[in-house]
């Protein structure tokens, strides 16, 4: 059967159509965006680790947390070792600097003496030597122990005497040379202790023995990991084993079940084998029974048309008698064929 329809149809068919695209493109957009938003990355997932790799991975993390925190610290140690080296290298800088002021000091002064021409065994020579010893001592908290009674009396006669240039001049080198000494001092006395900072750092380090200890450790935490994972192989291999057994013995189970329905299965045909054979026999049987049967009635029936033949050929009209009468007549002939038979068989004796 063949549609038609009107331009009108036709045009609202197509319309419908184009909705339906336009509606299909802007799903397929929304799911394309849709999908974007949801794609998983695999490089984004955990890869998954068996327990092995996972075991040794941990061990070898916690191996390298010891030697790296032993590393650590003995960068630490190394950073302060070299730190207060680089201060006790800045204090013998520090020292020489102002060594080298106070030899100045002193050249200058000798400078001063012999420019002055003043004689080292001079009085004014030896006054001066005896204030420099007064005003910048060597140890000012028993500075007057270190002067005679003699020195004393003369310390006290220049108190009251004015100072000569030359002996003015020098005094006031003493005194530079005095903060050249005193920075001196300080840059010693730090020197000393940041060297003694360096020393105990590295005796320290000497006693802790920290990165053979972290080896050590990390040698224990691997020997741990190593046992673990002897035990989880173990333990896997008991698995696989247990599972192959498993599998092997549902396998024989499985395939006894099938012998054993395959047995019944066979059995079941022997059954109906039989089951038909006895069928057959019986059939044979029956067909036998019937084909003697059907052989006794046409044997009957022989018999039956010989009997009407005879009776009819000696006279008598049997046709129309009933089933008595002739049985009767059967039996007189049947009677007589045995007379006959035996007159037969006595022809036969006297033969003999």
């Amino acid at each position: 059967m063949q549609i038609q329809t009107g331009s009108s149809e036709n045009q609202a068919i197509h319309t419908n159509l184009q909705t339906q695209e336009k509606a299909a493109a802007e799903g397929g957009r929304k799911a394309a965006k849709q999908q974007r938003k949801t794609t998983i990355f695999a490089g984004d997932l955990p890869l998954h680790k068996d327990p092995i790799t996972l075991r040794r991975q941990q061990a070898q993390k916690k191996a390298m947390e010891f030697v790296q925190n032993a590393w650590d610290t003995d960068r630490k140690t190394d950073q302060s070792i070299a730190k207060y080296e680089a201060l006790a290298g800045e204090q013998r800088k520090e020292i020489l600097v102002n060594r080298d002021r106070i030899y100045e000091c002193r050249d200058r002064k000798e400078n001063l003496r012999e420019g002055y021409g003043v004689e080292k065994d001079s009085q004014e020579q030896k006054d001066l030597e005896l204030l420099e010893r007064r005003y910048y001592p060597n140890n000012g908290e028993f500075a007057d122990l270190d002067f005679t009674e003699e020195e004393r009396k003369r310390l006290e006669e220049l108190e009251g005497e004015p100072l000569t240039e030359y002996q003015q001049r020098c005094l006031e080198i003493d005194g530079e040379e005095q903060v050249f000494k005193i920075r001196e001092g300080r840059a010693e006395s730090a020197l000393v202790a940041y060297n003694g900072a360096v020393r105990s750092i590295k005796q320290e380090r000497l006693k802790s023995h920290e990165m053979t200890d972290a080896q050590n450790n990390a040698k224990k935490v691997m020997e741990e990991a190593s046992k673990d994972i002897q035990g989880m192989l173990w333990e896997e291999a008991k698995d696989q084993v247990d599972e192959t057994y498993e599998e092997t013995r549902e396998e024989e189970e499985k395939k006894a079940e099938e012998k054993e329905a395959e047995e019944e299965k066979i059995e079941l045909r022997r059954e109906q084998k039989e089951l038909m054979e006895a069928r057959m026999e019986e059939v044979r049987e029956e067909s036998h029974e019937t084909e003697a049967a059907q052989r006794e009635q046409e044997k009957d029936a022989r018999e039956e048309a010989s009997f009407l033949k005879d009776m009819a050929e000696a006279g008598f009209n049997v046709a129309g008698a009933g089933d008595s009468v002739k049985a009767e007549i059967k039996d007189i002939l049947n009677k007589l064929k045995l007379i006959e038979a035996d007159i037969k068989g006595i022809e036969v004796d006297e033969e003999i």
